[in-house]
């Protein structure tokens, strides 16, 4: 299905998110990405995730997510820092629709001070329902770093979701064992983006 909305219609939050996304995180040129593969573009989804209406539609896109998944987590986290902006838009969106839901974030490792912690944000850990989110999925590496986290503490595991999937083994690796999905894959997202500029450089001549 189009990301594009019907004129006759307001957007959708969805489709509110892939504009943004495509405007302003999707960027071209020669990158190297954190698993050594090179690429002819790069997600910078923080660009959108921390921008004031990215925040917004962010949130509304993984409370919807989890509405289609039939899953009623005790609380939505993941490995700091790229599923910061996205476990806070989460979480303000769960209070506005009455529906609130706990946040915490994983540490690279236990702090070497204070109370030594790990997982911040979530005090009791044995048996809670949780849910995993990152905000680009490639290997997958960063959220099973945060899956092997919240498990060590007692956590179950319910769901995986990624703002998007580059689809480059990741999101196979995570669907194998979990119940991993993903608001947009970055194919749909720059298939979109490119059809856009067309239509743009054909109105233009």
């Amino acid at each position: 299905m189009s990301l594009w909305a019907d004129r006759d219609r307001p957007m959708s939050h969805r489709e509110e998110l892939a504009r943004l996304v495509r405007a302003k995180s999707i960027k071209r040129g020669d990158f190297t990405l954190a698993s050594g593969k090179k690429s002819n573009y790069y997600l910078d989804c923080r660009l959108t995730t921390l921008d004031p209406e990215g925040a917004l539609q962010t949130g509304y896109c993984v409370l919807e997510l989890l509405d289609e998944m039939r899953i009623q987590p005790d609380a939505i986290g993941g490995l700091s820092m790229g599923a910061d902006p996205v476990v806070s838009a989460a979480i303000v969106v769960s209070a506005l629709e009455k529906r609130p839901l706990q946040g915490f974030l994983v540490r690279k490792e236990a702090k070497g001070h204070g109370r030594k912690k790990q997982i911040e944000g979530m005090e009791q850990t044995q048996g809670k329902r949780v849910v995993i989110v990152d905000d680009v999925c490639t290997t997958g590496g960063s959220t099973l770093e945060a899956i092997e986290a919240v498990t060590r503490e007692g956590c179950e595991v319910i769901a995986v979701i990624s703002l998007v999937d580059r689809e480059e083994g990741g999101s196979e690796m995570l669907r194998a064992k979990y119940n991993y999905r993903s608001v947009f894959t970055a194919r749909e997202l720059l298939d979109e983006q490119s059809a856009s500029s067309t239509a743009a450089s054909r109105s233009s001549q």
